[in-house]
């Protein structure tokens, strides 16, 4: 068996289609289907549906697929790991986000930076369904989310690194004036521009909504919590955004922002990763300069609430 058949493998369950997973693994697609038929033979079952075109993986096949991902995975983190002993490493930081925690990322990526120059960071903010299979499949490394007691995260290794309430971001405007605070029965009253409705964070606010028998008509919606605060920044509309955003990007200066209460809704926000001994090198490098992070004080003095 050669490292390349397993690319091939994992290219079609990719792509589904010959031609493109041969185009993919740069082969023609004799080559690539010469590859699997050989790994068939080794392996002694049938890998794919035989037929003229791509018609999907037998059951045995679906496994040899979930092998060669994490085959693949293993052998790339072998060689970050010898990066690592040589002070050498490089490659990709895969990162799976989810849109409130864009206050945290310049964070990472300048510690990250400042470790390790030659590591470049790829973030992808995703649901919390796609960041899961990223981390399944090994595409992502890493992952930051909420770390509450509804999400299956039980077959995953977590680490908190802070709590966060939420917060209503106005315009410079009269609304609310003069207070630090507001309810979510008065934030409804106000026109909004909220995340999409299929968000993680967006069910949250919903329900806290919900809890203070108010119900938003939201006039825009959007997957990007940037793209709200712009909207903020431009005029009549306001948004949610988690405790302390506007204070870490300064360049919401069209904006102010006050703690929403009644209820207080207080979310833990924390690192996601496969479990797996031992630890994927990107991963583990995450870990370690969060930990760093908290002992150092450096979160709290970000986010105010970290977890120690």
């Amino acid at each position: 068996m050669f490292l390349r058949q397993f690319h091939y493998v994992v290219a079609l369950e990719y792509e589904c289609h010959f031609g493109r997973a041969a185009k993919r693994c740069n082969v023609s697609q004799p080559t690539l289907s010469s590859g699997i038929k050989q790994l068939e033979e080794e392996l002694g079952i049938p890998i794919i549906l035989r037929d003229q075109k791509f018609q999907g993986f037998t059951a045995e096949g679906k496994r040899v697929v979930e092998w060669s991902k994490r085959l693949l995975a293993d052998r790339a983190a072998m060689v970050e790991e010898l990066a690592i002993m040589r002070d050498t490493m490089h490659g990709r930081l895969r990162i799976g986000a989810m849109p409130m925690s864009s206050p945290l990322l310049p964070v990472l990526s300048r510690l990250f930076n400042a470790r390790h120059p030659m590591v470049q960071l790829d973030v992808q903010f995703l649901g919390f369904d796609q960041m899961l299979l990223g981390l399944k499949n090994f595409e992502l490394d890493v992952g930051i989310t909420y770390l509450d007691q509804h999400q299956p995260l039980d077959v995953y290794e977590t680490m908190p690194l802070y709590e966060k309430s939420l917060s209503l971001l106005l315009p410079n405007n009269d609304w609310l004036v003069g207070q630090t605070t507001a309810t979510w029965k008065e934030a409804a009253e106000l026109p909004l521009c909220l995340l999409s409705p299929t968000m993680h964070e967006r069910q949250i606010m919903d329900e806290a909504f919900s809890d203070a028998g108010s119900k938003p008509r939201p006039q825009l919606e959007s997957n990007s919590i940037l793209q709200l605060a712009f909207h903020v920044m431009s005029g009549e509309i306001a948004t949610v955004v988690p405790q302390h955003f506007s204070r870490t990007n300064n360049i919401f200066n069209g904006a102010r922002e006050i703690l929403l209460e009644d209820p207080v809704v207080n979310q833990q926000i924390g690192l996601v990763w496969a479990k797996g001994t031992p630890i994927q090198p990107m991963a583990k490098a995450t870990v370690e300069l969060m930990k760093e992070a908290i002992e150092s004080g450096q979160l709290k003095e970000n986010f105010g609430q970290a977890i120690n």
